[in-house]
């Protein structure tokens, strides 16, 4: 059957139109009152690192129902590098799995997909000490399994606790945290459909995702979207940094124990080899 070239054909991102309607917008508006925990309260967060075989460093990171592995491989050379480099650079890849959104995802990245590794570079690179594999590159993988709000927190979150497991060399743990702002009211932690209403046009709105370095108090990112107000960007800063403050301890006592755990069993090698060498000699 002949193309109908003369036809202009829809965006199949398209919305319908009931999704502006007033009705929904009421639906909505109900759905922001949190039963479940306070405004200024995040979502549990389980953990975990060294959960991909294939990857140098890997870890996994629940929020709620926000899903999100991240995978970092060995320094390699830099691809079509035609000048010396005196510091290494992070390549930071973000994708949303096509189950992972109500909406299906494209295989092709989109925008936000771009943007948010692009921030998630910006936020990782002052935290890697860069200058140990100069002209080299490490790559950092991150795929979200189920996103429910707070991704790009999440793979903050994440990729700085997978860069430790592959023993890249760090200045400090890194954590990321996200807020929700809709006109006075503020919500840490945003599930998908309270980002959706904070992105609704209003006279404050929009969401403000920061990653912070523990020991250094240091913010190496601030990725926002929508429009916000400076006095409403200061008061989410600050309950920002107190997110922070209670995430990184996590974080550091997951990689105390993977520390703990690999001195461990150096030790036990280091006695095998041992006994083995007072067996030869008695032989």
């Amino acid at each position: 059957m002949p193309v109908d070239h003369k036809r202009i054909n829809g965006p199949e991102a398209s919305l319908s139109y009931k999704l502006y309607s007033v009705d929904y917008l009421k639906a909505l508006e109900k759905e922001i009152e949190r039963t479940d925990r306070g405004n200024e309260e995040p979502r549990k967060i389980f953990l975990e690192s060294g959960i991909l075989s294939n990857a140098r460093g890997s870890a996994y990171i629940e929020m709620g129902n926000t899903k999100v592995t991240v995978a970092v491989f060995d320094p390699r050379e830099i691809p079509k590098n035609n000048k010396h480099r005196e510091e290494g650079i992070l390549y930071c890849y973000f994708k949303f799995a096509s189950f992972s959104c109500a909406k299906r995802k494209l295989p092709q990245p989109d925008s936000d997909e771009k943007s948010y590794a692009l921030a998630l570079k910006r936020a990782l690179q002052p935290a890697v000490c860069r200058y140990t594999f100069p002209n080299f590159q490490v790559d950092v993988f991150v795929n979200v399994l189920e996103n429910d709000g707070s991704a790009l927190a999440a793979a903050i979150t994440a990729a700085g606790l997978a860069l430790a497991d592959a023993g890249i060399p760090m200045y400090d743990v890194i954590t990321g945290a996200c807020i929700g702002i809709k006109d006075d009211k503020m919500f840490v932690d945003p599930t998908a459909n309270e980002e959706e209403i904070c992105s609704l046009v209003g006279k404050t709105h929009g969401t403000m995702t920061v990653a912070r370095l523990s020991k250094l108090e240091q913010i190496s990112e601030i990725y926002q979207a929508g429009c916000l107000s400076l006095e409403a960007i200061e008061k989410a800063l600050e309950m920002l940094k107190s997110v922070n403050e209670e995430i990184a301890p996590l974080v550091q006592q997951i990689i105390v124990k993977k520390v703990a755990k690999q001195v461990k069993a150096n030790k036990l090698e280091q006695e095998k080899m041992d006994v083995t060498e007072i067996k030869d000699e008695k032989d």
